[in-house]
């Protein structure tokens, strides 16, 4: 690892490796985390980037990226990784530490979206999250419609909506977040 300068934390490398377990420090950059993101179109910085970022102990840089909050935990990246890396649990470190630190983004309408979906529906409906945010972000329109266009022969998509069978646990586990 390179010598740790001014603009540089080890002490957020530790403690992303506390959050995410020590085999991030096993990341050989191959980028399969990357390639395996579906939201990675919208990203301002890739999986791959942040765990560098991570590694390198680039702690202002990792937690001004956009891209954790648009991380959907789908664990595309954890299933793929060739060396048994959660890519997926280091996104969920970094936003955590934003949040721990009041750095939060101000354009939260992805997460927002989210949350609405998870609690109207019980689930997330990855055609209407991409619709809605498109709509809410006119600049990731193109992006997301190329993104379903594959998807939806693949069956990758559901085009049903799913109803909750007990919306009450939904409301219970938003009331236990503090986010009722």
């Amino acid at each position: 690892m390179a010598e740790i300068g001014k603009d540089k934390d080890a002490g957020f490398l530790k403690e992303v490796v506390r959050l995410a377990g020590p085999e991030v420090r096993t990341c050989i950059q191959c980028g399969t985390c990357s390639a395996s993101c579906p939201t990675a179109s919208l990203m301002d910085k890739k999986p791959r980037q942040i765990i560098k970022m991570v590694l390198e102990c680039r702690k202002d840089e990792a937690l001004s990226a956009k891209s954790p909050w648009f991380c959907t935990s789908c664990q595309a990246c954890v299933v793929r990784c060739p060396r048994g890396i959660n890519p997926r649990a280091v996104m969920s470190a970094v936003r955590e530490i934003c949040e721990h630190e009041g750095r939060v983004p101000k354009d939260l309408s992805y997460d927002e979206i989210f949350q609405r979906q998870v609690r109207e529906n019980g689930r997330v409906s990855e055609l209407q999250i991409s619709g809605e945010y498109a709509l809410a972000n006119p600049k990731s329109t193109v992006q997301a419609m190329e993104l379903g266009l594959e998807m939806v022969p693949r069956r990758k998509i559901s085009l049903e909506r799913v109803k909750v069978k007990r919306p009450e646990e939904i409301e219970r586990i938003f009331e236990e977040l503090g986010k009722a």
